[in-house]
C-alpha cells in the first residue's frame, strides 16, 4: 500500500516538474543560470547583481521575480532591462545584504540590512514586499539589528502593523 502511494506521490512530483518545464519555455528562459549577471532598472538607476545573489533565499518573491522563470513576462526598459519600480538605494541594500549572505560564514548578517533614517519605511516596505528573510542568532531565533548607523530598528511587519498600515499580500500587489 505504501509502494503505490509512493509511486503515486512520484508520478504527480514528475508531472510538476514536466509542468513546471513547461511554464519556463513559455515564460521564461530554461538556460537561466545562477551565475548570470541580470542589469535591472531599479527606479532609473541601473544595477548588475549576479542571479544567485538575487535568488539566494528560497520561496521569496525576489527568487521568484529573478528565477528565470518569468523572464519573458517581467516589464522592461527601453533598452531591454528589467524594470523596477523601487527606490534604487533599498534596493542595492537588500542586493548587498543576500550577496554578503551567500559569502560569508558569519552568523548575525543583520547589520548588512541598513538604509539611513529617511528611508527606513520604504525599506521596510520592501523587506516584505520582496519577502527577504533576515539573519537568525545562533540560538535560531529571528534578530532584527538594533538602531544604529541607519540599520533598521524592529521587524519590518511589525514596524508597519504599529503604524497603522496593512500588511496582508493584497497590500503587496501593486508596489
Amino acid at each position: 500500500m505504501l509502494d503505490k502511494e509512493l509511486e503515486n506521490i512520484n508520478r504527480e512530483f514528475k508531472g510538476l516538474k514536466q509542468q513546471k518545464l513547461k511554464l519556463a519555455e513559455t515564460h521564461g528562459d530554461t538556460n537561466a543560470n545562477e551565475n548570470d549577471l541580470i542589469e535591472i532598472n531599479a527606479g532609473g538607476r541601473v544595477i548588475t547583481a549576479n542571479r544567485g545573489a538575487l535568488t539566494y533565499q528560497k520561496g521569496t518573491m525576489l527568487e521568484a521575480l529573478f528565477s528565470g522563470r518569468w523572464d519573458k513576462e517581467i516589464q522592461r526598459d527601453g533598452l531591454g532591462r528589467i524594470f523596477l519600480d523601487v527606490n534604487p538605494e533599498c534596493f542595492q541594500s537588500i542586493i548587498n545584504y543576500l550577496y554578503v549572505l551567500k559569502h560569508s560564514s558569519e552568523e548575525d548578517m543583520s547589520q548588512y540590512l541598513s538604509v539611513d533614517d529617511e528611508l527606513k519605511l520604504i525599506f521596510n516596505h520592501m523587506l516584505l514586499y520582496f519577502e527577504i528573510e533576515y539573519s537568525k542568532t545562533q540560538s535560531g531565533s529571528q534578530h532584527w539589528p538594533s538602531e544604529q548607523n541607519g540599520s533598521i530598528v524592529n521587524d519590518p511587519q511589525t514596524v508597519l502593523q504599529a503604524q497603522g498600515v496593512h500588511t496582508g499580500k493584497a497590500t503587496w500587489e501593486t508596489m
